[in-house]
């Protein structure tokens, strides 16, 4: 939603901010926190949070 809103690069800023803080105290959250901290599109976004919930 942030993405079609604010566009792809903005939008994605915005959801760093929230996904970082829903994974918060998650097992391995900080490894895949730093991964979203870096992540610059929403494909990669999905897949980053796809691959980390497979792996719980």
């Amino acid at each position: 939603m942030q993405v079609e809103f604010l566009g792809e690069n903005t939008g994605i800023k915005e959801m760093r901010k929230y996904m970082t803080y829903y994974l918060k105290n998650l097992p391995n959250a900080s490894i895949v926190r730093q991964k979203i901290n870096e992540i610059e599109t929403k494909y990669e976004l999905e897949a980053c949070i796809t691959e980390y919930f497979k792996n719980l």
